[in-house]
């Protein structure tokens, strides 16, 4: 059984296992009405929710609004979740109630169909059927409602095994000569006769497969490449990240160049399903924060008006990017699916930074009040940023509070746990600081002046653009590597010697007015 993705759902499935056991039954069948009315494009007030299901109006009204395609995945949780407790038999009832096994036979189609059409609101309880085992099951009269009004996606789904035997010879014949001549892969085989003929890969693999099993001295998926080693496909992805086209990939490890785009594609498929948008900037604080305090206020706060825009983009674009990673299967995944993938990633990250920007005096305002001996200022306002961060994921801009309220909250509770904790550390470091005394380092001024020399120089490269940060970080080895020649450094770049030599003149001159 899944997880709610709505909080409030999930305290009114734990609210409904405690009424009465008629009533209860009552409200699953309300709840199912509900759920073949949901709309998966349009958002539902709470109240309303609560009010189809329960009967129950309440005194104050809630703005709270509910996305229509969690709305189907948790009522149908809920349903779920809520009928377990009432111990139904089939035998007892008098409309007929259908396993996962009998929908996937009378229909034609698999499991991994039926999970997926439950997802989208086919409503199911869990039953006691006549062998005494507990399973989930479908009532005839929910299934036929959700055909009905779902005929599109039926019709998808009821097509995987519907193949003729004209059209299972040209199937049969094309992964042959692809196996045999080509030799591609097995899922590269899928995909290419799924194109060509207008299928499902999913089902030109079942056609393959089960001629296969049937014919065992015949079988063509035996023929087909062998799978890409783990090393290798590693190796492969991190050349193509590095700019390597696929033509030169593909040259190297002797393989198709369909098979070398399939194997990358499939690998960053993947790799995007482990993404949490939460998570994406965590680790990064703004560039601004170290340099000083000023440059943290600069951005102005935003109006209401705004931050309820910038919430609303942020919930829309991860909501998009987690049903678009829901939908993608890696093996099936073409470079077209990761770019929508990654920019809706990238529009969510963009947006959570926006707000990040807008609030952050509110994290020196906050951190001031929090300032104790022996700590220091940006200490606290690190500190406070990631706790902004967690802050934006976790606010509901549907309950209509304002973002600062509830950041300040945030923080003030996020500051009484750290502080103490900075000045636990603070207070060992001091002791084990005074047992070190007679044994301290006597180069520590030597070491403070190498520090303070890397940072203007770092800070003076900052004045150049990238192209000459490279001249000079290649020509004097600052990288910690050996120094470049004007040639090595012109076969890097792409460029003739003189025209690096006249790159370094330029960006030592720039450097020289800057110190100056």
């Amino acid at each position: 059984m899944g997880k709610f993705r709505i909080d409030s759902i999930s305290a009114l499935a734990r609210q409904l296992t405690f009424t009465p056991t008629d009533l209860r039954a009552q409200q699953i069948g309300q709840a199912e009405e509900l759920l073949h009315a949901i709309e998966a494009d349009k958002a539902y007030p709470l109240d309303f929710i609560t009010f189809r299901i329960t009967g129950y109006r309440p005194k104050s009204v809630s703005v709270e609004q509910l996305a229509g395609v969690a709305l189907q995945h948790d009522l149908g949780l809920l349903i779920e979740s809520v009928s377990e407790t009432l111990d139904v038999q089939t035998a007892m009832l008098a409309e007929p109630v259908l396993a996962i096994d009998d929908v996937t036979e009378r229909f034609n189609v698999t499991s991994k169909t039926i999970q997926r059409w439950r997802r989208k609101g086919l409503p199911a309880r869990r039953f006691v059927f006549p062998d005494g085992k507990r399973r989930v099951g479908f009532l005839l009269s929910s299934v036929e409602r959700f055909f009905a009004s779902h005929e599109d996606q039926v019709a998808r789904g009821t097509n995987f095994s519907q193949v003729d035997d004209r059209e299972r010879d040209a199937i049969l014949r094309r992964a042959r000569r692809l196996a045999t001549m080509c030799h591609c892969c097995v899922n590269e085989i899928s995909r290419r006769i799924a194109r060509k003929l207008n299928r499902s890969p999913a089902t030109i693999l079942h056609t393959i497969r089960k001629h296969d099993q049937e014919n065992p001295a015949a079988a063509i998926f035996i023929r087909a490449a062998a799978p890409v080693p783990d090393e290798e496909r590693a190796q492969l992805v991190r050349l193509f990240r590095r700019g390597v086209p696929i033509k030169r990939l593909a040259k190297r490890s002797c393989r198709p160049r369909s098979a070398i785009y399939r194997l990358v594609v499939e690998t960053l498929a993947k790799a995007q399903a482990t993404v949490g948008i939460t998570s994406a900037e965590q680790v990064r604080l703004p560039r601004d924060v170290p340099s000083s305090l000023a440059s943290l206020c600069a951005t102005p706060p935003l109006t209401p008006s705004a931050e309820r825009a910038l919430f609303i983009k942020l919930n829309f674009h991860k909501m998009r990017f987690v049903t678009a990673r829901r939908k993608l299967e890696p093996q099936f995944a073409r470079n077209r699916d990761l770019t929508v993938l990654e920019s809706h990633l990238k529009r969510a990250t963009e947006t959570k930074n926006a707000i990040l920007r807008a609030n952050l005096r509110l994290i020196v305002s906050v951190a001031r009040k929090h300032l104790r001996g022996g700590l220091s200022l940006m200490e606290l306002v690190s500190d406070g940023t990631m706790t902004l961060m967690r802050a934006i994921d976790s606010f509901d801009v549907h309950r209509g509070h304002k973002f600062s309220t509830y950041a300040t909250l945030a923080l003030m509770k996020g500051f009484a746990r750290s502080v103490p904790q900075m000045l636990s550390r603070r207070s060992r470091g001091e002791g084990e600081e005074s047992t070190m005394h007679e044994v301290a380092d006597r180069r520590v001024p030597v070491a403070a002046e190498r520090f303070l020399a890397r940072e203007e120089v770092a800070q003076l490269m900052r004045r150049l653009d990238t192209r000459e940060r490279d001249v000079l970080r290649g020509h004097f080895g600052l990288d910690e590597g050996s120094p470049a020649t004007y040639e090595q450094l012109g076969e890097r770049l792409g460029l003739s010697k003189e025209r690096v030599r006249q790159i370094e003149q330029m960006a030592l001159v720039k450097l020289r007015s800057a110190r100056a």
